[in-house]
């Protein structure tokens, strides 16, 4: 762990971190409430549900392994940093479901869900029951897969990328959800290093690499649909002053 030499150095890297931290995540967290809202208000509707429930339940599937390893570390930061997300990622799971999802977005998300909350539970039982006095087992159970989880939660938004290229249109980059990630990366990754933890800090460089490409994808493709936008308030304009 990094030793401070003044009780500010401490405060900043042992509270400011993780405190800030915790915001840029529920933000991520909380993301999919403007699409999943309006398919509460309209449960038991037969319309075909377009959201992508991927995303969704790689939220719930990571904050529970982070919940579990929070657990086994005895870090509050780390809970208060993903309990939360566990309840919501629930709650937004339950409204997928009761909606009309596409057959093919049905049989993946459920896949992906039995998959991991299976895998999440018999690690948790292998590291509370099996390990329990065994710290180092029981901290590399959860750890290694939370580490795959988080993978696909930071790189699943680059699965779009061969789209953005070969359409030359970033409109499928969320930019703010892209600033909160690129945060919340940064600062985990630095939170990771002072308490000097594996497990926390390699996932999230990932997520800053993985962020850093989305940037770059936005800048070189602009998103066109913000272009067609500009595009017909210049044309207003221009009517306006012709008349």
């Amino acid at each position: 762990m990094l030793e401070c030499k003044s009780s500010t150095c401490e405060f900043i890297i042992q509270t400011g971190f993780p405190f800030v931290g915790i915001f840029t995540a529920y933000f991520i967290y909380l993301s999919p409430l403007k699409d999943v809202i309006p398919l509460y208000k309209k449960m038991g509707s037969r319309d075909v549900c377009q959201i992508n429930p991927y995303p969704i339940v790689m939220i719930f599937c990571n904050t529970l392994c982070q919940c579990f390893y929070a657990y086994v570390i005895h870090n509050h930061w780390v809970i208060w940093h993903n309990l939360g997300g566990t309840v919501a990622g629930l709650f937004f799971v339950v409204i997928l479901y009761s909606s009309n999802l596409k057959k093919k977005d049905f049989n993946l998300a459920t896949i992906t869900l039995l998959l991991l909350t299976f895998a999440n539970l018999g690690c948790a039982a292998l590291a509370f029951i099996l390990f329990h006095d065994d710290y180092p087992k029981a901290k590399n159970t959860i750890g290694i897969l939370n580490i795959v989880i988080l993978f696909g939660v930071y790189v699943s938004p680059l699965a779009t990328m061969y789209e953005v290229i070969k359409t030359r249109n970033s409109s499928s980059i969320n930019f703010i959800m892209t600033i909160a990630m690129f945060i919340n990366s940064i600062l985990w990754t630095g939170y990771g290093f002072i308490i000097n933890d594996f497990y926390i800090w390699f996932p999230n460089v990932v997520g800053i690499v993985s962020t850093i490409i989305q940037f770059v994808l936005l800048i070189v493709f602009p998103s066109k649909k913000k272009n067609a936008d500009k595009k017909i308030e210049e044309n207003i304009n221009e009517k306006v002053i012709n008349i």
